[in-house]
């Protein structure tokens, strides 16, 4: 129990800066990524840090197993570079004595990372992809991208060859008009801008050098073009203010066991061999709740026989054997959830049912 006590002490603060260290790089490619994106677009200050904070979640799921094997790395390697080890093997502990304080708490870890992974992570990941849908129906400018389409707007769609996220312009646009059950259009211009009028509940279009082409569905062959240096178009849109939206349905990683083993048998009901692939993604998604878990036990007992083996101490030095290690569970976690989503290996189905959700 001293030598547990003892270990803790030093898994713990490496944990915790490793932890830290690896969140706040997910955070920094998270914040290139989508900064641009959501900043300026006129989303409130917490919005914007709801947006980064409820992300935090799956960031802290995939950190914890890295983080532990750092930690057990790290402060084994200072025992053994400060010559511990030999004097705790010439005392008579064992290495499996000594790794025994390593595995105990990869389970506590392991524990608590399932936990988390069934009970907490499901709901911010649901209600992060709610905050993300209100967000895109409020701002489309901001999903407006190059060269693709962007269908979010009712009854139209809009194409720019080029976007500018400094400016909101847009140029070489296109917007094609099907609101309207008798006429349809097609605005094409060289430049203009998208944004979103709360007071008028709707998105305003100021386009500059383009034209019009109307067509009457009534009247085949009839068609009419107007060309227009600038021009000013309103959609009105009511339903695509930021309100928050409230839905039942959840996707394959916004739902706990219970509810990824009760749409498995809706599936089955249906057809399951139909539904055959539906069924083999959602039991990876129930895998990947305890197996990511499984890897801090994992790499706590690989740590700590490694840990011994090592002269140096230190986090850079630790930080280098867990990436190296990482690195080849990241390829088989990835490759192996493509193998059974696309069908070319089937995950095992063998739990049982659970009788109620826990949610």
């Amino acid at each position: 129990m001293t030598l547990f006590r003892y270990l803790t002490r030093e898994f713990i603060p490496p944990f915790i800066f490793s932890l830290s260290l690896i969140v706040f790089l997910f955070v920094l490619n998270l914040v290139f990524t989508m900064l641009g994106r959501i900043v300026g677009k006129g989303l409130p200050v917490m919005t914007v840090v709801e947006f980064f904070a409820l992300n935090l979640a799956w960031m802290i799921a995939l950190a914890v197993p890295m983080a532990v094997l750092v930690a057990v790395l790290s402060a084994y390697g200072r025992l053994s570079s400060d010559n511990e080890v030999t004097a705790l093997r010439s005392s008579g502990v064992g290495p499996w004595q000594m790794i025994l304080p390593a595995i105990l708490f990869g389970l506590i870890s392991a524990v608590g990372l399932a936990y988390f992974n069934n009970n907490v992570l499901p709901d911010l990941n649901y209600r992060s992809r709610q905050l993300q849908t209100d967000i895109k129906r409020l701002k489309p400018a901001m999903i407006l991208e190059p060269g693709v389409f962007l269908s979010d707007i009712p009854g139209h769609v809009l194409y720019a060859q080029k976007v500018d996220n400094e400016t909101s312009e847009i140029h070489n646009v296109v917007v094609y008009e099907d609101d309207d059950p008798r006429f349809g259009g097609t605005v094409i211009a060289d430049r203009g801008k998208l944004k979103y009028e709360e007071w008028f509940e709707g998105f305003e279009f100021t386009l500059n050098d383009g034209e019009i082409l109307r067509s009457d569905r009534a009247r085949p062959g009839e068609h009419h073009r107007i060309a227009f240096q600038s021009a000013i178009f309103r959609i009105h849109a009511p339903d695509m203010s930021l309100r928050r939206t409230s839905t039942d349905w959840r996707g394959d990683r916004e739902m706990d066991v219970s509810q990824l083993m009760q749409r498995i048998e809706n599936y089955k009901a249906n057809d399951a061999a139909k539904n055959a692939k539906n069924i083999s993604r959602l039991w990876v998604e129930i895998h990947k709740k305890f197996s990511i878990p499984a890897a801090c036990l994992i790499f706590a007992a690989l740590g700590g026989l490694l840990g011994q083996m090592v002269r140096r101490s230190g986090i850079g030095v630790s930080a280098g054997y867990s990436m190296a290690f990482f690195l080849i569970y990241w390829v088989f976690l990835i490759a192996g959830e493509d193998l059974a989503d696309r069908g070319t290996v089937t995950p095992p189905q063998q739990c049982g049912r659970p009788t109620s959700s826990s949610q």
